[in-house]
């Protein structure tokens, strides 16, 4: 299983890295949409149900964003349904409790309108996933996730260079 897994995790991966050098917040969503179904089948099989099930709730929350439906009611829904199937589904302590927090930051600042602040949240919420995939036995999830929060530092530093240097109109 873990070999299987990782090789759904591996292809999720490379549609992950790709986002890092994303700047469009509606194509972000939607590449992580896919990622997150495949990446969601991958944690199954490797136990992390709180993982998946988070990722499931993602690609939910990410398809309403993305049609710019997202509103305090619905942020509201997702923290909650994330807390309730955590505490239901849990069976991994603190680990299985990562998806759901990162989930509820992720969604408490995710209609941010500033692009760069958008991407400093992605790597910013990367940054436990490393943790889990790697625990969870994900290792090609784990690099992955280094690669995209290196992606997204990247890209950062680019957008800040791109909104310092003048416009040449020649």
């Amino acid at each position: 299983m873990q070999i299987a897994a990782n090789i759904i995790d591996f292809f999720a991966a490379l549609i992950q890295i790709g986002t890092g050098a994303v700047k469009k917040k509606s194509r972000i969503l939607i590449l992580q949409i896919v990622q997150l179904l495949m990446q969601g089948v991958a944690m199954l099989l490797l136990g992390g149900v709180t993982g998946a099930v988070s990722n499931v709730l993602s690609c939910v929350r990410n398809y309403i964003c993305y049609k710019e439906k997202l509103n305090l009611p619905w942020k509201l829904f997702f923290i909650i349904a994330s807390i309730v199937m955590t505490v239901l589904l849990n069976d991994q302590g603190i680990l299985g409790m990562i998806p759901a927090a990162v989930c509820i930051v992720y969604i408490i600042f995710m209609d941010v309108k500033d692009p760069i602040r958008f991407k400093l949240l992605v790597m910013i919420t990367f940054i436990p996933w490393l943790f889990y995939h790697f625990i969870l036995g994900s290792y090609t999830g784990a690099a992955s996730d280094a690669a995209t929060i290196v992606a997204n530092i990247v890209t950062i530093i680019r957008m800040r260079k791109e909104r310092k240097e003048p416009v040449n109109d020649r």
